[in-house]
């Protein structure tokens, strides 16, 4: 029975104080964890905004040397045609212009907006678009626009005639548009960039699709989200988007939903290798304890 109450009076203070240790370092170096992984999850959002502001800025500047750029061509056609109208009247000349002008097609009107010349034969007698037709009395009028903005594929320009009352309204297939557009294009903001060791970036529409991932396969894609989970315009919260529980948080910047995952088993790897050691190093005092104690006892017996 002294055997024991000595035992007893060794282990049960160096188990209990092992056991306080373990659980103190779990809780404060996971609250460290969970804490560093949100600021530098916080500061890479921060980074995805600028980012993207810089992107619609090299956008809108590409676009806006672009619209300088046919709008010329098209004030430079309609120049030609006024001083030789004769242009007009065979499809040679006309076809030259279009040449000039780097277009797929030259349509041009009358004083009505009703085609009357065109490189494209099957559009004599269409009108032209209607947001061309202030042309037809301003003559500093040109205007142009995508008439399908999600693919940008076509783009038409509208000036004023020169010689007489009319517009010229141009087709252009801007291919060096859609080049320089897809350096500026959104889907390549995080394509392929980690957030620490195993985390993930993704750019979120307002329907909660995937517009930039780090995984590219995904853009397009439906996420695991739904805009419920994003009620702040920032935050955080757990989820398990892909069978594996991790700390998402998030930003609300313009339309987009900015979103940071990282794994648990990422966050609280330092936390969980910290505490192993301690449990060694507490499993090692506790045995040189009991070996002390036993040793004692051995030395008392004898």
């Amino acid at each position: 029975m002294k055997r024991w109450s000595q035992y007893r009076a060794v282990l049960l203070p160096t188990v209990l104080l092992t056991l306080l240790m373990l659980g103190f370092a779990w809780y404060a170096t996971g609250v460290v964890d969970r804490d560093r992984a949100m600021e530098q999850a916080e500061n890479r959002l921060v980074q995805m905004s600028q980012k993207i502001d810089a992107l619609q800025s090299e956008q809108s500047l590409i676009l806006d040397e672009a619209q300088a750029d046919y709008q010329t061509r098209a004030r430079i056609i309609s120049m030609m045609i006024n001083t030789t109208p004769t242009l007009l009247e065979t499809e040679t000349d006309l076809e030259e212009l279009r040449l000039v002008a780097g277009a797929e097609v030259i349509s041009v009107s009358d004083r009505q907006g009703v085609i009357r010349f065109s490189t494209d034969q099957s559009r004599t007698g269409d009108r032209v678009e209607d947001a061309f037709l202030p042309a037809i009395t301003n003559k500093v009028f040109s205007e142009w626009y995508f008439p399908d903005e999600s693919t940008r594929d076509i783009l038409l320009v509208g000036t004023a005639r020169l010689d007489q009352d009319g517009v010229i309204q141009i087709t252009f297939k801007p291919d060096d548009i859609s080049q320089l557009m897809q350096s500026a294009d959104l889907s390549e903001l995080v394509n392929g960039t980690q957030f620490m060791e195993n985390g993930t970036l993704s750019v979120l529409d307002e329907s909660c699709r995937y517009m930039s991932h780090t995984d590219s396969a995904l853009v397009g894609a439906q996420s695991p989200y739904v805009p419920a989970d994003f009620s702040g315009n920032a935050g955080h919260f757990s989820a398990s988007p892909y069978q594996s529980s991790a700390l998402v948080c998030y930003r609300k910047y313009r339309s987009y939903t900015l979103v940071c995952t990282l794994p648990y088993r990422e966050v609280y790897a330092r936390r969980n290798s910290a505490v192993l050691w301690m449990l060694a190093l507490g499993a090692l005092l506790d045995l040189t304890a009991g070996f002390c104690v036993t040793s004692r006892l051995h030395r008392d017996q004898q």
